[in-house]
């Protein structure tokens, strides 16, 4: 585990502070067949009502934008939870072609709590373990921190969370950072999903993601955007499209990539994608 890079002593850590920021490394497999591993950054912030927890692309999309007035989202990155710290109740917003969409959840966690206890730079944490989310879970906690949350919705253990895996090590979080803030720090996205956001059931939710899967250009082949030679398709990898073969194969590759890369932190949500014929 990383040396935690306290910003202030941890016995500093009050309550009338209006953010307490913990900044995790996050380690996970997006196909769990694969060996191959990915690395990003995730936030949490607990203010006085509420939590978020976002990863650094909004953070620093946000930095920018308040700074120079540059919009900088792309539409591009992971999804945003936050969660009502009166009611325990949790809102994920997800961002689909540039609709933002709200899915409530109140996830439940029976924790184990074990004996074992470690010491990991000068934090004396404690095991505790459960199963949630169609995997088993391992957590160090620390009663050094006068919070009982965790990265993504892991919560409800005496103390903060400060390591947490699954059984097979698809994800890996681990706290890196912490951060104190006097004024309350408010991540400029969340206000506006919030107002514009549209709330939906999870299933319908995974019915919007099957259909994106059935048919990625769905959005062209409806007459919703015009793609021609005079206005191509840009890619996330630099490429601009505009045949009617380029088309076809690019709706191949993505709905690879959607069946390939299908190994979500709760498991027993993860859709079952049929296999397509090319």
């Amino acid at each position: 585990m990383k040396k935690i890079i306290l910003i202030m002593l941890i016995f500093s850590l009050s309550l009338s502070g209006q953010t307490h920021r913990f900044i995790y490394d996050v380690v996970y497999r997006p196909d769990s067949t694969s060996a191959e591993v990915r690395k990003a950054n995730y936030y949490l912030d607990i203010n006085p009502h509420e939590t978020f927890y976002y990863e650094r692309p909004f953070f620093v999309s946000d930095s920018i934008e308040k700074a120079s007035g540059l919009k900088t989202f792309s539409g591009k990155v992971s999804d945003l939870i936050s969660k009502n710290l009166k009611t325990n109740s949790y809102m994920l917003y997800s961002i689909q072609n540039f609709e933002v969409y709200k899915l409530k959840d109140d996830p439940v966690f029976s924790w184990k709590i074990e004996k074992e206890t470690k010491v990991s730079s000068s934090l004396q944490l404690q095991k505790a373990t459960a199963w949630f989310g169609g995997r088993n879970w391992t957590a160090w906690f620390s009663k050094d921190f006068p919070f009982q949350e965790g990265p993504y919705k892991f919560h409800g253990l005496p103390g903060m969370i400060v390591e947490i895996y699954d059984e097979k090590k698809n994800y890996h979080f681990t706290l890196n950072k912490s951060q104190n803030f006097p004024d309350t720090q408010l991540i400029g996205f969340y206000k506006k999903a919030k107002e514009r956001g549209t709330e939906i059931p999870y299933s319908k939710y995974q019915s919007m993601l099957l259909s994106h899967y059935m048919d990625p250009l769905k959005f062209i082949n409806s007459g919703q955007i015009e793609v021609n030679e005079n206005n191509k398709l840009k890619l996330d990898d630099g490429r601009t499209i505009y045949k009617p073969e380029e088309l076809r194969m690019y709706g191949i590759e993505e709905q690879q990539r959607i069946k390939k890369y299908n190994n979500p932190i709760e498991l027993d949500k993860a859709i079952h994608y049929p296999d397509i014929k090319k």
